[in-house]
Formats: C-alpha cells, structure tokens, sequence
C-alpha cells in the first residue's frame, strides 16, 4: 500500500482511518527486502494516529478537527 499525504488522510472518515492504521500495522510484520519500508510506514501510522487524535480531543472540546490544507496559526515573534 502506498504511504498517503496527511492532506489525503484528513479528507477520510476515522472508521477508513482505522482501517488503514490496521493494515499498515499488519505490513509491519511483513517488511521485505525494502530497508525504507517500515520507516515509511511507522511514519504512516504516526500520521493517521495524529489525525485520529485530533479529531477525538476537537469533539471533547466541541470544535471541529482541521479541515484539510488548513496550516497551524502563525507563532508569535518573541523578542
């Protein structure tokens, strides 16, 4: 299975999400000769777990989870 883009994972329902966190999961015990394979998918599972994350403390706080292709707010300059 291909690694997706973030952007690509937030536009998915967290029932697709957890689906692809237990294939991913299960590809993890199966690493072939590929040494770049499980580094690319336990940064795979890192992101859908992030994903799901935020989207399980946005409805604790009753706010919406990001929308896709939405960047984090500017930090403020400390001088």
């Amino acid at each position: 299975m291909a690694v997706a883009k973030i952007n690509d994972l937030r536009a998915l329902p967290p029932d697709e999400l957890s689906k692809r966190l237990e294939t991913y999961e299960r590809e993890m015990l199966e690493v072939g000769d590929n040494p770049k394979k499980p580094h690319n998918i336990r940064r795979a599972i890192a992101r859908i777990k992030t994903i799901l994350n935020e989207e399980k403390r946005a409805s604790k706080k009753g706010a919406k989870a990001p929308k896709p292709g939405a960047e984090a707010p500017a930090k403020k300059k400390v001088k």
